[in-house]
């Protein structure tokens, strides 16, 4: 009878198969006759090396490290997120924020941790040297996202329409709405009236429309910002601040359009 092959040898088979995700199962499928404390102590082995890396605690979801990416203590996320996040924990999920925006160009600061939005609080993680945060969305499955595929896989993220708007709402998260607007005006590019006209009925968030067509004004994006305010036409507008927490003085301007004060500061108000 063939002895049973060690840990080492199960993932350098896994890896030339192009199989970097492993469950425990599989493991101990392809480990017959080992008991749960000799694997215990192979996997702590593989781990201290480098080798291996577990996803998180009690989700039985291991990442092979090839050595190529052995530097950054993981593989890229194209190779793992969508399958830990579809199939280890059956949640729906899209690479959002400042994370999405940087798939598409749009992010001229560098993004330290990759922001996930999920239906329920969870815990961030990190897998080497990569921090996944993860925010919440009510009705996620109707957001719109599409597929950001690379050579070493994919996964799902916010179309660029929905990441505008995310990152209107969420601001003062994200720094402030000086580096959103940074973001924004890179961003306008990968915009399409259809994909905003999508965005807007999924989100249904009226205050952040507003203050997205403010913006989109000021930026000269008459297409776009014609697209939110026939969005807006048949509902109830209050005026509201185009940055949280905003104080407003005698300087502070307003653009009637769409019932957005804006700051003192701002580029233009619409009369």
């Amino acid at each position: 009878m063939t002895a049973p092959s060690p840990l080492s040898a199960v993932l350098d088979a896994a890896e030339r198969a192009g199989k970097l995700n492993l469950r425990t199962e599989e493991i101990i499928s392809a480990m017959p006759g080992v008991g749960p404390e000799a694997l215990r102590q192979a996997l702590h082995r593989q781990q201290r090396r480098g080798r291996l890396v577990r996803l998180s605690r009690g989700s039985g979801h291991w990442l092979i490290v090839p050595l190529q990416h052995a530097a950054a203590g993981a593989p890229p996320l194209e190779t793992w997120l969508d399958r830990y996040l579809t199939k280890t924990l059956d949640t729906p999920y899209y690479v959002a924020l400042l994370s999405a925006a940087e798939t598409y160009g749009a992010s001229p600061y560098a993004v330290m941790v990759t922001q996930v939005m999920v239906p329920e609080r969870r815990r961030p993680i990190t897998v080497g040297r990569h921090e996944v945060v993860f925010h919440t969305r009510a009705r996620i499955e109707r957001m719109p996202t599409r597929w950001h595929e690379t050579p070493d896989g994919r996964f799902k993220v916010s179309t660029p329409e929905l990441t505008a708007l995310e990152l209107v709402q969420r601001e003062t998260l994200l720094g402030g709405m000086t580096r959103v607007r940074a973001v924004l005006q890179v961003l306008w590019e990968s915009c399409t009236a259809a994909g905003l006209s999508e965005a807007l009925d999924a989100l249904q968030e009226v205050p952040t429309a507003q203050r997205l067509g403010a913006l989109l004004a000021q930026d000269g994006q008459g297409t776009l910002s014609a697209q939110v305010a026939n969005w807006l036409r048949d509902k109830p507008l209050r005026i509201v601040s185009l940055e949280g927490g905003q104080v407003f003085g005698t300087s502070t301007g307003f653009d009637a359009a769409f019932k957005v004060r804006l700051p003192a500061d701002s580029q233009c108000a619409n009369a």
